[in-house]
């Protein structure tokens, strides 16, 4: 689901079945917390089984008694079909309690006006994960610098290819050069900048595993975002347009100037 879920749009929220399944999972971490076992089973999907109570248990633990200090809707995202009304989401929460946050991520599967949970994960961390999640620089291993450093590369070379082409070109081709050189060609490698998890943002799975494509299109070719969780990771794609073209001006200065001359009057 994680492949291919997207954003809802904004113009259904509040009150749409997005925002319904946002308030599900608040009610039923609201019975998890009160130790309503049975109400809670209720609510999750039959093909997950009977979750017996000692696992129930164990996640309610997590949850302090009485009323949260706050409940923050991280991310709320899904597919929805709208002549029929089923969808999936993927609903994330952050519970502030007393000393501490607990995540609540949970899938919920709505079909024929039933709604279910087909996966509910709790986990309690120490500090909200803005603060947890948050970028820094410093105290990151060798993959996370290697490729930072390739980035910002990546992001010089293609600024210098664009210097070039506004001195070196008028008209139409000096335009063309500065909006063509920014495009990435090559499949999009990213990084978590936290965990320096790798993974090609293109690659998809099949029965025959994962595929990752030749070529790719990624306009800029190099940018930094977030997960739907915060952690900050950057993610760039070779510039070839920009390359070949820095590689092609490089060429004609090493010309000998009469070399130039000539080819410039034909």
């Amino acid at each position: 689901m994680l492949c291919w879920a997207v954003p809802a749009p904004a113009a259904e929220a509040p009150n749409s079945w997005l925002a319904d399944d946002v308030a599900l999972t608040k009610a039923t971490i609201s019975l998890l917390a009160a130790k309503d076992f049975a109400a809670v089973r209720e609510r999750l999907d039959p093909k997950i089984g009977q979750v017996p109570d000692d696992r129930l248990r164990q996640l309610a633990d997590m949850m302090s008694p009485g009323e949260p200090v706050s409940i923050e809707t991280i991310s709320a995202t899904g597919t929805h079909n709208t002549q029929t009304g089923d969808s999936i989401s993927r609903i994330l929460l952050e519970y502030e309690l007393t000393g501490k946050w607990v995540v609540v991520d949970a899938v919920i599967k709505t079909q024929a006006s039933s709604k279910t949970l087909t996966g509910l994960y709790l986990t309690p961390n120490a500090l909200p994960l803005s603060k947890l999640n948050a970028f820094h620089f410093l105290g990151k291993g060798p993959l996370q610098y290697l490729f930072l450093a390739g980035w910002i590369a990546a992001i010089g070379f293609t600024a210098f290819a664009i210097i070039i082409a506004f001195k070196q070109h008028r008209g139409w081709r000096r335009w063309a050069l500065i909006v063509s050189t920014p495009l990435g060609l090559t499949p999009t490698l990213a990084v978590n900048w936290n965990t320096a998890q790798v993974w090609v943002m293109e690659a998809y799975s099949n029965q025959a595993g994962q595929v990752i494509p030749i070529f790719a299109f990624r306009y800029p070719m190099a940018f930094f975002s977030h997960t739907e969780t915060r952690v900050p990771y950057f993610y760039v794609s070779a510039p070839l347009i920009a390359f070949g073209y820095l590689i092609w001006h490089w060429w004609r200065r090493r010309q000998p100037l009469a070399s130039r001359a000539d080819h410039a009057t034909q």
